[in-house]
């Protein structure tokens, strides 16, 4: 009981005990009337009280539960009348504050709506409050997802401790997380009472890096070889024509011969940075039948030193659209690759054929072939299947990585079928009508 309670209980009894006394009331009864009296206003007092007490409460849980909140007129002490005063400016602050972010709850999801990467948000229980499509598409996240955990929605632990971490600390956070073979970087910062995550997508970017560093690596490996090649030969060179000027003349053809593989080395390098740097092409028409002519009459003394014999079958003329030097290159290196790595008394077969509004170039050859785990890589940059053969005659391991290139460059594509010993097809497809 309480002691508000208690002194009202012990007022009530006073006043019974003089009542009592007044009437001239034995003691005994006196005192019963006191106790009885007391007990009865202590009950009557008490149960007010708790009345008072229920109703209060109800208030406060309705304000929680979002029901309409009625401000009550406080009465009873001084001290009451204050805690009703009080409770009730809490229920007026809480539901304003509640106004407040319901109104800014569609806005939080219209931005996240709005953002090109993938966002999602997440309420003070963790849970999905809004993800743009960007991010269902990234994780797979379900348009019916409803409500799901931030583990559930992100599929990573790093992610989700990472949204937990800033909700907790109240300053972003930012993780690099492996999601499969995704590699994402992932920002987690709070946004009033949510927390807003925001992931990239940066497979790609760190691939091209990795490609980068390769090339530069390859690169510097493939220059040094035909440099330090000439390096030594020069100082033969100068030694010789003191005491032996005989032996000047091949070491002189040696020389040569590195000063040339060390151009179509820059050669193919200045070609490559210039097909993907991707400048604007000036379209011009090109006779593909008449380059393919020009091109394997060229092949044809080196084809009969290796007993290789050529056939061409491609009408008067088959225009398209494009750059010469660029389908000249196309052209070059795939009938070059198809005599260097024939074997002795095979042969190439050189087609082409319109299909389509489209030019369809096809060489086939009866050489070493290509195993077939190598098809998917013939294409990269310095990437050789016979590495010892193609030094040996000259080749610097990107001509299949710059025909690619001018091909897509073209809006067509090149595919490769090779059985291992029995030889290589390259079937290339150019539109006739420049692509936009």
């Amino acid at each position: 009981m309480s002691p508000r309670v208690l002194a009202v209980a012990l007022v009530f009894g006073l006043v019974g005990l003089a009542i009592g006394r007044f009437a001239d009331l034995p003691l005994p009864v006196a005192a019963a009337v006191l106790v009885g009296g007391s007990v009865v206003a202590g009950l009557v007092a008490e149960r007010v009280e708790d009345a008072r007490s229920r109703a209060l409460a109800e208030r406060i849980d309705g304000w929680l539960r979002r029901e309409d909140r009625v401000p009550e007129h406080p009465d009873g002490s001084p001290g009451r009348r204050r805690l009703e005063v009080a409770v009730d400016a809490l229920g007026a602050a809480y539901e304003d504050r509640g106004v407040e972010l319901e109104r800014e709850r569609p806005w939080r999801r219209e931005l996240v709506d709005s953002l090109v990467p993938a966002a999602m948000l997440f309420s003070q229980e963790d849970r999905l409050s809004a993800a743009n499509a960007g991010a269902r598409e990234l994780l797979g996240i379900p348009d019916d997802a409803g409500e799901v955990t931030v583990l559930n929605a992100v599929g990573s632990a790093a992610m989700a401790d990472a949204v937990r971490e800033a909700r907790e600390g109240g300053r972003p956070v930012t993780v690099d997380v492996e999601r499969g073979d995704q590699d994402l970087q992932a920002i987690a910062s709070v946004v009033g009472e949510e927390t807003l995550l925001i992931v990239t997508d940066r497979t790609r970017e760190r691939r091209v890096e990795e490609l980068r560093r390769n090339f530069v690596v390859n690169a510097s490996h493939e220059l040094k070889t035909p440099v330090t090649s000439i390096q030594t030969l020069a100082e033969a060179l100068e030694v010789a024509s003191r005491r032996d000027p005989e032996r000047t003349r091949p070491l002189i053809a040696n020389l040569n011969t590195e000063a040339e593989r060390l151009a179509r080395l820059v050669r193919d390098l200045l070609d490559l940075r210039r097909l993907e740097d991707r400048d604007p092409m000036e379209w011009t028409s090109v006779d593909l039948a008449e380059l393919v002519r020009m091109t394997v009459a060229e092949s044809i003394p080196r084809a009969e030193r290796r007993g290789v014999e050529m056939t061409v079958d491609a009408p008067d003329h088959a225009f398209l659209a494009g750059v010469t030097g660029d389908v000249e290159v196309i052209v070059k290196n795939l009938i070059s690759n198809a005599v260097q790595y024939n074997r002795e008394g095979g042969g190439v077969e050189v087609t082409v054929a319109p299909r389509e509004g489209r030019q369809v170039l096809t060489i086939a050859d009866t050489g070493i072939g290509i195993p077939q785990q190598d098809l998917s890589r013939v294409f990269e940059r310095f990437y050789r299947v016979d590495a010892a053969r193609s030094r040996e005659t000259g080749g610097t391991g990107l001509g299949l990585s710059i025909v690619r290139h001018a091909v897509q460059r073209h809006g067509g594509s090149i595919r490769v079928e090779s059985l291992l010993g029995e030889g290589t097809t390259f079937t290339v497809t150019l539109p006739v009508e420049p692509v936009a």
